[in-house]
């Protein structure tokens, strides 16, 4: 072989190395853009589901905190009836206190105790009952939070 053969074949050799390595660069270009292409689709994909699951679980933290607003409102109606109550026990006591019997003495002094026992009992399971309350409806709303 000459030297002309010889630079030929070299010159052929790197003209087939050129030519294979731009094809393959464009082939794994195309692979390139097509994996771009599905990566932008996948997450978009979760950026909807994910978004999707933020408002659920907003919407979950409304309801959870209207249900505990709603129930802490009624929990304040019993207010009213402790009021009805203290109002009875003085009414009660008003009417022990306007007779003037002597012999019933001791059992007015009795009834008195009495009916400031119910007004103090009736204000500790006022106290109670909203203390157990808001307990009961943070621990569901705090329940529904986290489940969902």
């Amino acid at each position: 072989m000459t030297k002309r053969e010889l630079v030929a074949v070299l010159a052929m050799g790197v003209a087939l190395f050129v030519g294979g390595y731009r094809y393959a660069a464009a082939i794994y270009g195309e692979d390139i853009a097509e994996l771009r292409e599905d990566y932008a689709s996948r997450a978009q994909q979760l950026e909807e589901k994910y978004r999707e699951k933020e408002r659920a679980t907003a919407q979950s933290l409304v309801d959870a905190w209207e249900a505990r607003d709603a129930a802490l409102a009624r929990a304040s109606d019993l207010s009213g009836d402790l009021d009805r109550v203290r109002l009875e026990a003085d009414a009660a006591r008003r009417r022990l206190s306007g007779t003037t019997s002597d012999t019933c003495k001791l059992e007015r002094e009795r009834l008195a105790r009495c009916s400031g026992l119910v007004v103090r009992g009736a204000e500790l399971v006022k106290r109670g009952v909203e203390l157990s309350e808001r307990t009961a409806i943070d621990k569901d709303a705090l329940t529904k939070i986290v489940t969902e």
